[in-house]
């Protein structure tokens, strides 16, 4: 009833707004003292491309299309989600005991197609996409995207000093929130991050942010909805994070806060890695 929800609700606001299909790149930032605000005001960043329509082999759950799709080669990185099924991301799947046969360094030799378990893809020698529908989904009846060619994201903050509210960001092939380099008092307030290839906020180096009531679901990085690297420092509060294919929080910087956040649908929900210092406090876990 949660994912029926969420997505009705975006096709309602899509209807009462245009969605933007680029990009949002955000370079003007203020001052600590009158920080600069973007409000996207119900914004949709939905960089997805359709192709339910594709003259996809169909062999029962086992989908393929006939022929790589134009500027979509093969991704090797298995970190990250190349496909969905409306919502639900699909995992890359290689096969590692081929490759270490193989004996060539680097070689890459992704899964057979009759090997895939629900939820899988992988590519064929040729560049096509095969994959097996996943649990919950009945063949046929849901939409298939792809994200977008290269590694685009949402939403690139490049910029110091700003709130960015209001906006949801889909179907990137990267990230759905990404932050990068020495940017600091950066404000997240009521964003949602669904369905990117790899994480929905990721913060990298020496970012200072913090996160309001916002969420971060069904994101196709191997390690977390939201996964803060390097010696960046931020502050998650009051936000829903759920259904995402790694944990729900991967945390690796400097140092991170997690509180009053509801986690649910995850395996793990709040990872540490390396150094980094953590504080946890009146979160929810809902352990499937």
């Amino acid at each position: 009833m949660h994912r029926l929800f969420i997505f009705l609700a975006l096709a309602f606001t899509a209807h009462a707004q245009e969605i933007r299909r680029t990009p949002l790149t955000l370079t003007q930032g203020g001052t600590p003292e009158k920080p600069a605000v973007y409000d996207g005001h119900g914004m949709i960043i939905d960089l997805g491309i359709d192709v339910t329509s594709h003259d996809w082999d169909k062999q029962g759950d086992l989908w393929t299309s006939r022929g790589p799709f134009e500027k979509h080669p093969p991704v090797d990185d298995v970190q990250r989600a190349a496909l969905f099924i409306e919502e639900v991301p699909i995992r890359i799947v290689r096969d590692r005991a081929a490759e270490q046969k193989s004996g060539e360094k680097g070689k890459v030799i992704f899964a057979a197609a009759e090997t895939l378990q629900p939820g899988q893809m992988a590519f064929k020698a040729d560049g096509s996409i095969c994959f097996r529908w996943p649990a919950g989904k009945t063949p046929g009846s849901s939409k298939i995207f792809l994200p977008p060619p290269g590694l685009a994201s949402g939403v690139n903050i490049a910029c110091s000093y700003i709130t960015i509210k209001n906006i949801t960001a889909i179907h990137a092939a990267n990230d759905g929130f990404n932050i990068h380099g020495p940017r600091v008092g950066i404000r997240l307030e009521n964003v949602k991050a669904f369905s990117n290839g790899d994480e929905g906020i990721s913060a990298h180096e020496t970012v200072q942010m913090d996160v309001f009531d916002s969420e971060i679901a069904w994101n196709g990085s191997n390690a977390g909805g939201v996964a803060d690297v390097n010696d960046c420092i931020t502050t998650y509060t009051n936000c829903e994070v759920h259904h995402n294919l790694g944990a729900g929080f991967f945390l690796e910087g400097k140092s991170h806060r997690i509180t009053h956040c509801l986690i649910h649908h995850q395996s793990q929900d709040i990872v540490v890695r390396g150094d980094a210092v953590v504080e946890q406090k009146d979160n929810e876990w809902r352990k499937p």
